[in-house]
């Protein structure tokens, strides 16, 4: 991996604000929202604490199951709720 390099954006003190209030939401710094979008990514606003209280609910749950197919349920969901509300969006 090469040296960082710096690029330099002017704004208005309008768009800074709104900036980084997004980036706020997002629980990232102004350089890693604007970094993330400028990529592609779109990401999201921090959940809820009830959303990771509901995951590790489903964990224990998961590690009290008896099936094998009942496991990979709940592994794909646990997948799913991570992918749909914890990962950047790309596209």
């Amino acid at each position: 991996m090469g040296k960082d390099i710096r690029i330099a954006v002017r704004v208005t003190a309008m768009e800074k604000e709104k900036i980084q209030a997004k980036a706020r939401k997002c629980g990232l710094s102004t350089t890693e929202y604007v970094k993330q979008r400028a990529l592609g990514y779109k990401p999201r606003v921090v959940p809820p604490d009830a959303l990771f209280a509901c995951l590790e609910k489903l964990g224990k749950l998961a590690d009290k199951a008896g099936s094998p197919e009942f496991d990979e349920e709940i592994g794909v969901v646990l997948k799913q709720i991570t992918a749909e509300f914890l990962l950047p969006g790309k596209g």
